[in-house]
């Protein structure tokens, strides 16, 4: 009888474990960096999340979240967010198609749903693969549709990057002070070193040089990146001035940071500054080895790649080697559909 008794004490501790841990596991889970936070969303804003807890509530800063996880969602929602998480966007693209929602489906559950097929339409636009302004409008209606999303700033970058690749420079940095208004210097930081870009794109050099001076003037912690973009778009603007001297050595201060060997986009920019100034100031030989460093190394920005591409065509035949400038031009074309004409 007591063995009888204990097996039933077994069965209901395991009954009651199982209880709890189906307890536990529903809600909501928000994660930031390694932490899992598991609990009922109750609020939902541009700039923070409310989780209730049942006896407590946390308020989570949105520009620490990495995603969040909605209690009942669809079980493909989450390969949505692993494939969006490696830039396979094709996949995005095609998981959603299989999720389907109905009048019971939860407002967060539709609203990630359109973020991440509008987001992944717009990766793949920039990419070349899709239409640009077929994208813009949905990040656009996103954007407008759900202002109090957490992917709102994440939207909100999308519309003027894709502003920016059709040439709208100034709606485009419409889109980017929207970001320079987030409370976090970060994101300021950020915003800023895109608007000097897009001028400097455009060609609009004391804009540029405007925009960047602001951003390395800010105190940030943390990530440097967006002041570095800054200091390298700050040496492009002296080199269109014909400041080559500083701006070289702006650049090479750049260069010997060991941390960055792995940052494809501020290397590529960096060596593709670099290379202009050599350019600017006769030094051939230099400026084609700078171009060749994001050639075969740093091409996966592409931007960057193209521009030293194209540097690359006009300066090889002046080192007497046209082949290569012919060799730079077939992947400009092959690449990225950029017609070059080789000259000797």
């Amino acid at each position: 009888m007591r063995d009888a008794f204990k097996k039933t004490a077994i069965f209901f501790v395991i009954g009651a474990m199982s209880l709890l841990g189906s307890v536990t596991a529903r809600g909501d889970v928000v994660r930031v960096g390694s932490e899992t936070i598991r609990g009922k969303v109750t609020r939902m804003t541009q700039t923070e999340v409310v989780v209730d807890q049942g006896t407590t509530s946390r308020t989570i800063s949105v520009n620490q979240i990495q995603s969040i996880e909605w209690d009942g969602e669809p079980a493909l929602l989450k390969s949505v967010r692993a494939a969006f998480e490696v830039s396979r966007y094709e996949d995005v693209t095609s998981i959603l198609d299989k999720i389907k929602v109905d009048d019971s489906t939860r407002p967060e559950v539709r609203q990630d749903i359109e973020f991440y097929r509008a987001a992944a339409a717009a990766h793949l636009a920039l990419a070349g693969s899709g239409s640009i302004d077929d994208a813009g409008k949905l990040v656009a209606n996103f954007v407008i549709n759900y202002p109090n999303n957490y992917h709102y700033w994440e939207a909100t970058r999308l519309v003027a990057e894709l502003l920016r690749a059709k040439g709208s420079v100034d709606k485009a940095v419409e889109y980017y002070q929207l970001i320079a208004q987030a409370p976090w210097p970060e994101y300021k930081a950020q915003a800023g070193a895109a608007i000097g870009w897009a001028y400097l794109e455009a060609k609009k050099t004391d804009e540029a040089e405007k925009a960047f001076d602001q951003v390395i003037s800010l105190q940030i912690s943390g990530d440097d990146t967006p002041k570095l973009l800054a200091i390298i778009g700050k040496a492009r603007c002296l080199v269109a001035k014909g400041q080559t001297d500083q701006a070289i050595s702006m650049i090479q201060e750049i260069l010997k940071r060991p941390d960055l060997v792995e940052n494809a986009e501020t290397m590529g920019r960096a060596y593709t500054a670099l290379g202009l100034a050599y350019r600017q100031a006769g030094q051939i030989k230099q400026a084609i080895m700078a171009f060749l460093h994001v050639d075969l190394i740093y091409f996966r920005h592409a931007p960057s790649h193209i521009e030293a591409l194209q540097n690359l065509v006009q300066l090889w035949p002046q080192v007497q080697h046209p082949e290569r400038a012919a060799e730079a031009a077939r992947v400009l074309k092959e690449q990225y559909g950029r017609e070059v004409t080789v000259t000797n």
